[in-house]
């Protein structure tokens, strides 16, 4: 059973303060991707929280226990760029491992061209870019070298608060009341976090609705809800959008806010073709993948 401790750790000013919530076309959009620690045009939103609040109160261990941090990402994911980030501000090493990919081709990704500019040590470790393969060879790196396992989802217990109760804390300024609450999703972590702080803040919802991008991925997922089962916790329902994970999609709202080309664009198109937006519904924005002429904007700067 993962606790309900208030989250009280504070590795930077403002990893707590709640970003808005916009009403807009009749919807509610809470702005996760606001949370710009690094300023306007770099990585941004809920993963950047729970990556700050995870290593800055790990900053000084990590240089004497350990000998860097390590991660696994897709070549088009933000996670291991966040890290990356992170990383850098602390003066820590970062290795990335990813799978079925090559010097040259790594290349051709603007979020590992990020990466590797921000000094991380991206490495092809097997010859697929499948989880598990690229997982377990990173442990076996991480055990060799000594690096600390920076993955989110290997975090939950030991490092609670900047995994779960860091995401739990942002649904403090939700309306009281919402017919749907809308949330893409990739592992899960966030999707139980904001269940969880639903309960927290005392905010009725009669139904979370969670899209998951790629097929069969609910049962990760439900991998991240069934611990909680001692809180009362909304009816939810999942739904594979079936969608290829690195195949991006141009979606925005209101006057041109672009959402994340991967992840919430999709979510968001299913919302507006399936769901019935009469009802009081928001739509969580977990953060936004920075486009290809923004990251060549940080490179060349």
């Amino acid at each position: 059973m993962i606790s309900s401790r208030p989250f009280s750790a504070k590795p930077r000013t403002g990893e707590l303060e709640l970003t808005p919530i916009h009403y807009v076309d009749s919807v509610f959009y809470k702005r996760d991707d606001l949370y710009q620690p690094f300023g306007v045009g770099d990585v941004n939103g809920g993963k950047v929280r729970q990556a700050i609040c995870l290593l800055y109160p790990l900053r000084e261990e990590l240089k004497t226990r350990y000998a860097g941090v390590v991660t696994h990402t897709q070549v088009h994911s933000t996670t291991g760029t966040i890290i990356a980030k992170v990383c850098k501000e602390l003066g820590v090493p970062c290795t990335i491992c990813i799978g079925g990919s090559s010097p040259g081709t790594i290349n051709n990704h603007h979020m590992m061209r990020y990466a590797a500019a921000l000094g991380a040590d991206i490495r092809n470790v097997c010859g697929t870019g499948m989880h598990g393969p690229v997982l377990a060879r990173m442990k076996e790196i991480a055990k060799q070298e000594n690096l600390f396992d920076a993955v989110f989802t290997h975090n939950v217990i030991s490092n609670e608060r900047a995994i779960i109760e860091s995401i739990e804390h942002q649904v403090a300024n939700l309306p009281k009341h919402l017919d749907q609450l809308v949330v893409a999703v990739g592992s899960g972590a966030h999707f139980a976090a904001i269940a969880r702080g639903l309960h927290r803040y005392k905010i009725h919802v009669d139904k979370m609705i969670g899209l998951c991008v790629g097929p069969k991925r609910t049962e990760n997922i439900n991998r991240w809800i069934d611990p909680m089962a001692g809180y009362p916790i909304p009816d939810y329902e999942l739904h594979c959008l079936n969608t290829v994970y690195g195949k991006p999609l141009a979606e925005s709202f209101g006057d041109g806010i672009l959402l994340d080309d991967l992840y919430e664009a999709k979510a968001h198109r299913w919302m507006r073709e399936n769901l019935d937006l009469n009802k009081s519904t928001c739509f969580w924005v977990v953060g936004r993948r920075l486009s290809e002429s923004e990251v060549e904007t940080k490179i060349g700067t």
